[in-house]
């Protein structure tokens, strides 16, 4: 059976039609096409800040491909060589430290005068460095042991003094916490909330100059703001501080160094003297403290015998009595070395090499 179609003739004249009207459009739509990429490509030549009555007159945003993303700073890597551990740009050489770091445990604001974790004593140093600390490191090598520095701006040395530095620098890379002491170690009690506010940030620059870190421990030169007579729990100090993100910590046992010390010739007090009355004052504390009690104890590093005598009579006293000598932040409770510090970032290229008044 065959089917014949039929063409039929009202429909192929509407057809004819559309075909023409499509025509039409395509014609139309490639000159404009033609228009519009021609004007795009004049716009272009002349610069992509092309401005846009739609956007108000502004530039027209550059898009994201038109323009390198920086590379993201490499934090928590391992460099190349294997030792230690890059975070944002500095390097702590003593330590690998993996994955995430944890909450910090020492509280902003709240004062510290003993450890919490048990079995542990920290040992620190105050008002340094000096040109005695290279031979305190030498010995806190030798003795394997981590302290803790409070260190000052522009008190008995200048922070910026590249000998001063070149100290500093080797104590945060051997694995000691560096912490904050003020600017130029004043009481705090006798300065304002913005005096006390510029002691510590004046110090938080120069150690972010130096080192690449800012700390979240400090000690106020002599306690002051936090125990004595007439300024114990000083609430503007304290709050100051809490405000700036510091854990306050202090000591129990003070050997009194900075009060009956001296580095003159011949000293005031013979090496046997003085050496009897700064063991006293630890052994006291211990002996009337119940067994196992923790401990923080003051040293400076700016005398030659607290050096050469009484450090190494202190770590092996304490040695002797079973303790883990560690720094005031992981006797706190903060193991990691990244939190000892509230900002971590790279030092800077160059620094001044003196302190401004």
């Amino acid at each position: 059976m065959t089917v014949e179609i039929t063409e039929k003739k009202p429909m192929q004249t509407k057809n004819k039609v559309l075909i023409g009207v499509v025509s039409a459009l395509v014609v139309v739509g490639v000159a404009l096409g033609i228009y519009f990429g021609t004007k795009s490509n004049s716009d272009n030549k002349s610069g992509n800040a092309t401005n846009d009555k739609s956007l108000g007159g502004l530039p027209t945003p550059t898009t994201s491909s038109s323009v390198a993303s920086p590379s993201p700073t490499p934090t928590g890597v391992v460099p190349a060589h294997g030792n230690g551990t890059m975070i944002n740009g500095t390097l702590f050489p003593y330590y690998t430290l993996t994955g995430e770091a944890p909450a910090p445990v020492g509280v902003p604001g709240m004062v510290y005068t003993t450890c919490k974790t048990p079995n542990t004593f920290s040992i620190s140093f105050d008002d340094g460095p000096s040109i005695y600390t290279n031979d305190l490191l030498d010995l806190l090598a030798k003795e394997n042991i981590k302290v803790t520095f409070f260190v000052n701006g522009n008190n008995q040395q200048c922070i910026y003094d590249p000998k001063v530095q070149t100290v500093l620098k080797r104590a945060f890379n051997e694995g000691h916490q560096i912490a904050s002491h003020t600017w130029s170690h004043p009481q705090l009690t006798k300065l304002t909330v913005d005096g006390i506010t510029l002691e510590m940030t004046r110090l938080e620059q120069a150690f972010q100059d130096v080192l690449g870190v800012v700390p979240r421990y400090m000690r106020p030169p002599y306690g002051d703001g936090t125990f004595g007579n007439g300024n114990a729990n000083d609430l503007k100090v304290q709050n100051t501080l809490k405000g700036l993100g510091y854990v306050i910590t202090t000591w129990d046992i003070a050997t009194t160094d900075a009060d009956i010390d001296d580095n003159t010739n011949p000293h005031k007090l013979t090496d046997d003297a003085l050496m009897k009355a700064e063991e006293f004052q630890y052994t006291s504390v211990v002996n009337a403290a119940a067994k196992g009690a923790t401990h923080m104890a003051l040293h400076h590093d700016t005398y030659e015998r607290t050096v050469k005598l009484m450090a190494p009579w202190s770590i092996n006293y304490v040695k002797s009595l079973g303790y883990k000598i560690v720094p005031v932040a992981e006797c706190l409770g903060d193991v990691d070395p990244r939190t000892w510090y509230k900002k971590i970032g790279p030092a800077a290229a160059t620094t001044p090499a003196v302190c401004q008044k």
